[in-house]
């Protein structure tokens, strides 16, 4: 008989995770859950995906002290992402897979198995051990429930090492633990020529070496850091067809426009806004390398970075730093240095721009990396032998 599948992600269910998942859909029946207030459009999903409420929609619109009041109450239930309705839903399935041991609807999975006998499989992002602790409000009350749903848990997938590492810290035996990386399709994501209407639009010349970051607007990204290596790479007369192009949005753009102007960098920095999933491959075409310096926070550090993944199944060489899993991702595609460092992003972006053999073996080896470590077949393979070893 085939086993019914339920993936619970909340408001964090999203396309670009599930498409490691659609594949299993010959051999399991898989249903997704995810809450009505969601972060992504989840219409691409091609699998059937349920919508439920999260407690969260009601004690938001409390005024305070209300809202906090109700915060602290929902704490030794779950706290965040507590969904209305879920145990009902789960008491069918064979399967049960949430994400993070910190989230509700995981703590709701968790005492489905236990109480219904199911088995219950955990996603693990998160590489900062014991995170309840030092970051949510009510930490030693978020770990009483985190407790709960690592001692419950039958399978942790892992998605880098440091993960792996962070639960085996939070004494989680090594042997319920299997590494699976997040997937790309590598088919979407290529190597190929720019579309000279896009270069055309973003003002950028196919002549320029451009410099592409695609993220979330915000400091521990090293966003400043980038701004300040492009003011170095302005001074420098042999760095004269340099350009950064920044795609996204967040809470410091205007900061951001503020810091590019006083800092006398308008000509080489470009923020380009936002772009959508189908129109950021042509994106990645534009570009000759792709930089992501992110800082590590006490309370986050890179969990694993799909923008590097996209960019080197595109044939980028990459710029990163030695933040969180990003060493494990871009592995010898690229070159690392130390966060919050921009001098050393300055060093590394000459010395890509100037040596044309070095770029393109980087170049080589990211698709060579991307297509065999996180292809869809591959990743997809990972996460079938780990159900197998359920049943």
């Amino acid at each position: 008989m085939t086993m019914k599948v339920a993936i619970v992600r909340g408001s964090n269910m999203n396309p670009f995770e599930m498409q490691s998942y659609e594949p299993l859909a010959s051999g399991y029946d898989l249903t997704g859950f995810a809450s009505y207030i969601n972060n992504y459009d989840i219409k691409r999903i091609r699998f059937p995906v349920k919508k439920l409420h999260i407690m969260e929609e009601y004690y938001e619109r409390l005024p305070w002290p209300g809202k906090s009041l109700a915060y602290g109450m929902l704490l030794p239930y779950g706290g965040n992402y507590r969904m209305i309705g879920l145990e009902k839903e789960l008491a069918s399935m064979d399967i049960l897979h949430a994400a993070e041991t910190y989230n509700g609807y995981s703590y709701q999975a968790a005492r489905v198995k236990t109480g219904m006998k199911k088995k219950l499989v955990l996603t693990v992002w998160e590489n900062v051990p014991f995170l309840t602790l030092h970051r949510f409000r009510g930490g030693l009350s978020n770990e009483k429930v985190v407790s709960y749903v690592r001692d419950n848990t039958d399978i942790f997938i892992a998605v880098t090492e440091r993960a792996k590492n962070a639960l085996i810290i939070e004494g989680v035996n090594e042997e319920r633990i299997r590494v699976v990386p997040a997937g790309i399709d590598t088919d979407r994501f290529t190597p190929g020529p720019a579309d000279e209407g896009l270069l055309k639009t973003l003002g950028i010349s196919g002549d320029d070496f451009t410099i592409l970051f695609v993220g979330r607007l915000t400091r521990e990204k090293g966003i400043y850091d980038m701004l300040y290596a492009a003011r170095l790479v302005s001074r420098d007369p042999d760095l004269s067809k340099v350009k950064f192009l920044i795609a996204g949005d967040g809470p410091e753009k205007s900061a951001m426009n503020a810091a590019i102007k006083k800092l006398g960098i308008e000509d080489r920095v470009k923020l380009a806004g936002n772009f959508t999933y189908d129109e950021i491959p042509g994106l990645y075409r534009i570009a000759k390398a792709f930089l992501l310096p992110s800082i590590p926070v006490h309370w986050w550090q890179e969990q694993f970075g799909m923008v590097l993944v996209e960019a080197m199944a595109s044939g980028l060489p990459v710029i990163s730093t030695m933040s969180g899993s990003i060493p494990e991702v871009v592995g010898d595609a690229g070159q690392l240095i130390q966060p919050a460092d921009p001098v050393s992003i300055y060093d590394a972006v000459r010395e890509l721009s100037k040596d044309e053999a070095y770029c393109k073996s980087l170049a080589m080896k990211a698709r060579k990396r991307a297509v065999e470590q996180f292809g869809l077949d591959r990743v997809s393979a990972l996460l079938r032998s780990a159900y197998s070893e359920l049943q």
